[in-house]
């Protein structure tokens, strides 16, 4: 499983719609999969309620055998919660996850903002969208590192090309690769 994570409103749907197309690998994302298996509806405002407790559902997701042997699934290191403040997901979660490689989506401030205006009529300030690309970033960093496992910063849009490549070949393990 690759994992390609990145705030809300960087592109990860599109982007991981975009590698099943150029891979044929299959997505999927885990909000929805937390929603199916949680019977759950999230808010448009992306503020998440019990954090910790939604991974179960996740992993009870991934570990039902309905999933394909290789996949993409498009997720978060950090989440918002109820309070807007900027949360971790746990560590746990990823080791029970056990992706093979880590894509990390990132995009200028002013044009996450914008899509989130468009997408979810949710106004966010360019500085609150910073801080949480950068906590995405360091954390997803952090927890390829403690997994052991090849991590790759890519912008959304693109580099397409780039994080295919990084997909089927990969890097060195013990080195980070980041474009944009």
């Amino acid at each position: 499983m690759i994992f390609v994570s990145g705030v809300h409103g960087v592109g990860k749907d599109y982007f991981s719609k975009r590698m099943e197309k150029i891979l044929g690998i299959k997505s999927y994302s885990a909000s929805e999969l937390i929603e199916k298996y949680g019977n759950l509806n999230f808010n448009s405002n992306k503020r998440t309620t019990n954090i910790n407790g939604n991974q179960h559902y996740l992993i009870q997701a991934i570990k039902s055998g309905n999933l394909p042997r290789e996949y993409i699934l498009n997720g978060h290191f950090c989440l918002l919660n109820s309070n807007g403040e900027v949360e971790k997901v746990p560590i746990n979660t990823f080791y029970q996850l056990n992706p093979s490689k880590i894509i990390i989506l990132k995009e200028k401030p002013e044009i996450i903002v914008g899509r989130r205006i468009i997408r979810d009529k949710e106004e966010t300030s360019v500085e609150e969208t910073r801080i949480f690309q950068e906590e995405e970033i360091t954390y997803g960093k952090d927890v390829a590192r403690k997994l052991g496992i090849s991590v790759g910063v890519f912008n959304a849009i693109n580099d397409f090309e780039k994080a295919a490549f990084f997909i089927s070949h990969g890097i060195d393990k013990s080195k980070v690769m980041e474009e944009i």
